[in-house]
């Protein structure tokens, strides 16, 4: 689903997120990027192997942050899959877009 180039040994900076699936199993995901759309923020996210600590080249996913206030007033972040298979793959372009716009200015 992506075109998203991943460097194959991830850095100790970069974020990384935990899902649980129906099963109860739990899948790690790296965040690749930060971008707003439409006055939404997303992610692009890209499956992650703890164990060999290697991302996976198997697509990512696109997840529309909801961000929110906790009892504590403390913010909370709800990354939410986007559903919709158009608005993924143009959010993805969107994204690959930033990103070699950003490259080309270094």
């Amino acid at each position: 689903m992506s075109d998203f180039s991943n460097d194959e040994n991830l850095d100790m900076e970069d974020d990384l997120i935990v899902f649980e699936t129906e099963d109860g199993e739990e899948v790690t995901f790296v965040i690749e990027d930060y971008f707003f759309y439409n006055g939404d923020e997303y992610a692009i996210l890209t499956e992650y192997d703890t164990e060999t600590e290697i991302v996976k080249d198997e697509g990512s996913i696109v997840c529309r942050i909801d961000t929110t206030e906790d009892e504590n007033g403390e913010e909370t972040e709800e990354f939410v899959p986007v559903e919709d298979d158009d608005l993924a793959q143009k959010l993805i372009d969107i994204a690959n877009a930033q990103l070699a716009e950003e490259d080309g200015e270094e």
